[in-house]
């Protein structure tokens, strides 16, 4: 037999999806951005940082490797949108809570809205949560991008903190750190929930309060006094 007759000994290697995988429809750029970041938030949340592959990420959205190469550079680059997405989110869903309580309300009120939607979003994406909080593996890729959102968000808080008479007298720096506080106890206690899922959200939502108003309300009542910065 001449060697044009040779029967090929390899098989081609097969490109796209394993075979039998539903085919995505083409979608419009963002649409695809937002597909992925759904995905990767679910693959990321059920399987680990470390043991998720973009192989399995393209598995589960239908579509090739390359796909999501023309989107994220990389996994590291995919996570740390997966995290800003989220964070982005909570920010708004806190603001529109604040937004929604009357001006004439008790300081209190705007406190327990915050933390409200704080403990809300959490359980409406519990699968973020997990992502950015469940292991080192995160930290150690997208450690300083989730701390600079943290920041952003307690800025952004502490702004808002402005509108409120009661505070607003506080230095930036006083207001900042009143946030950085909330958003620590929020994400201590949402964490705590996830090994303790028999805690329902209005008793978290009441520990959180329970803690963070007692050390608060003695800085919102009368005239805001003035607070010695001085090292001891």
């Amino acid at each position: 037999m001449s060697t044009t007759d040779e029967v090929p000994t390899t098989t081609p290697r097969r490109r796209g999806p394993k075979k039998g995988t539903p085919r995505a429809p083409r979608m419009k750029r963002e649409e695809r951005e937002r597909q992925l970041l759904d995905v990767a938030e679910r693959v990321f949340a059920d399987n680990s940082y470390q043991a998720t592959t973009m192989e399995l990420i393209a598995s589960e959205a239908g579509i090739t490797k390359p796909v999501i190469y023309d989107h994220f550079r990389s996994k590291d680059q995919l996570l740390v949108a997966v995290v800003a997405r989220a964070r982005e989110e909570l920010l708004d869903s806190t603001s529109e809570a604040l937004d929604a309580v009357p001006s004439s309300a008790p300081i209190e009120e705007y406190f327990r809205a915050g933390v409200r939607a704080f403990m809300e979003f959490f359980e409406r994406r519990r699968g973020s949560f997990r992502v950015y909080m469940q292991e080192a593996a995160v930290a150690a890729v997208a450690g300083a991008d989730i701390e600079n959102l943290r920041q952003e968000q307690a800025r952004e808080i502490a702004e808002r903190f402005g509108d409120i008479p009661q505070v607003a007298g506080y230095p930036m720096m006083i207001r900042e750190a009143m946030a950085e506080i909330m958003i620590a106890t929020n994400e201590r206690v949402a964490s705590w929930r996830l090994r303790n899922p028999d805690i329902d959200l209005d008793t978290a939502v009441e520990i959180v309060m329970a803690v963070l108003w007692n050390g608060f309300r003695s800085y919102t009542e009368g005239d805001v006094p003035q607070v010695d910065l001085t090292p001891r």
